[in-house]
C-alpha cells in the first residue's frame, strides 16, 4: 500500500480555506451553475470535505486529506469555475502547500 508521507501543511489555513467554501452563503449556487463535467469530479470530493469540516472532534489528518482529494480533483477544472467558487479554490490549493518543501524551494 502506497502512503503519502505526512505533509507539513498550516492546518488552520487550510480548515479556514474548506470553511470558506463549505459554509459559504454561495454554496448551493456553486453546485448549480458548475458545468457537468466539473460536478462528477467534485461531487463525491467535496461531500466528503464537508464530512470532515463538520466533524467532532476535529480530525486534522483526514481534513488535510479531504482537501487534498478536493484540489487534486479540481486544480485541472478553475477554469470552468464560477470565478468566485475558482478562487476558494485556489486559495485552498495554497493551503495545501507543504511548508517544508517551499523551505526547500521546491513549492
Amino acid at each position: 500500500m502506497l502512503r503519502r508521507q505526512r505533509e507539513d501543511v498550516d492546518v488552520e489555513s487550510v480548515r479556514s480555506s474548506v470553511k470558506r467554501i463549505i459554509e459559504s452563503d454561495r454554496y448551493d449556487a456553486w453546485l448549480i451553475e458548475l458545468p457537468d463535467h466539473v460536478l462528477v469530479q467534485l461531487a463525491a470530493p467535496l461531500e466528503m470535505l464537508g464530512f470532515q469540516h463538520h466533524l467532532t472532534p476535529r480530525q486534522d489528518v483526514l481534513l488535510v486529506r479531504a482537501a487534498r482529494v478536493v484540489w487534486d480533483a479540481v486544480a485541472g477544472l478553475l477554469d470552468d469555475c464560477p470565478d468566485d467558487l475558482a478562487a476558494e479554490f485556489a486559495r485552498l490549493g495554497a493551503a495545501l502547500v507543504d511548508r517544508s518543501a517551499v523551505a526547500r524551494g521546491q513549492g
